[in-house]
């Protein structure tokens, strides 16, 4: 990773960072989220993936993955300088430990 990628990298952890934690505080089932990139053809690799425990309904994952796409979006938008694909925004499911 060139020292430009890993800046790059560190911003979009923060920003992610700063959504995961205020997301984590909704009653929504929402667990963690992470991402993807390969930097020789980013943005377009970029993925992030947001992490529901396995107990929420399928109900409650959907509602809250379009509450958080956009905020998503809104975060990463100065970094990319465009606005991050929907499609490239995923939800999955994990056994979470209460």
């Amino acid at each position: 990773m060139r020292k430009s990628d890993k800046k790059i990298d560190n911003e979009i952890i923060r920003k992610l960072t700063i959504v995961c934690e205020e997301a984590k505080h909704t009653d929504s089932g929402f667990v963690w989220l992470t991402h993807e990139v390969n930097y020789q053809r980013f943005p377009q690799s970029l993925k992030v993936i947001l992490v529901f425990d396995d107990e929420v309904t399928e109900a409650q994952l959907l509602a809250e993955f379009r509450v958080l796409i956009p905020k998503i979006q809104d975060a990463l938008e100065p970094i990319l300088g465009s606005v991050l694909p929907a499609s490239q925004i995923e939800a999955r499911r994990e056994h979470h430990v209460h």
